[in-house]
């Protein structure tokens, strides 16, 4: 059964501080697919990769470690700032918990393959992911595809 809550087990309580990577190839971005509650339904969702950053680790030492985790690609640094999203999930109109999420575009080394954290790995062409970009928090990407811009806030609801 999948879990509503993206926040890592054993950090439930605190909010949410992730770090994402941006690949670009070939003028495609690099997704990884998850399965997500939300709704109350699980769905299948495409995500940049990256996750929750573990407490003592720096935002470019989670971000190599979630890569190499999702993806077994390696972290080329230096990494480039892009954008911060900042959000809330609310359930029944009680806030549960904040998220920050920094993104970056990085250059990496290797190939991608699914971990047993993901379930696929893919490029996708920018047109392509307005239409697959479904999850809640993925606003603000969809946002920054479009517009730019270094901040973007966000909400979650059920």
């Amino acid at each position: 059964m999948v879990d509503d809550d993206i926040r890592a087990a054993h950090l439930r309580e605190n909010d949410f501080l992730g770090t994402f990577a941006v690949i670009e190839r070939d003028h495609r971005i690099l997704m990884v697919q998850n399965e997500r509650m939300i709704g109350g339904r699980s769905v299948l969702s495409w995500d940049l990769p990256g996750g929750q950053v573990e407490p003592g680790e720096l935002l470019h030492e989670a971000l190599a470690r979630e890569l190499l985790e999702e993806t077994a690609l390696v972290l080329r640094a230096p990494t480039t700032f892009l954008f911060v999203q900042e959000g809330e999930r609310e359930s029944q109109r009680c806030r549960r918990y904040v998220w920050r999420s920094f993104f970056f575009a990085c250059e990496t080394v290797g190939d991608p393959v699914a971990s047993a954290e993901v379930l696929a790995v893919r490029w996708m062409q920018r047109e392509e992911l307005p239409a697959l970009l479904t999850a809640p928090y993925h606003d603000s990407f969809r946002q920054w595809l479009v517009a730019g811009g270094g901040y973007h806030a966000s909400g979650w609801r059920d």
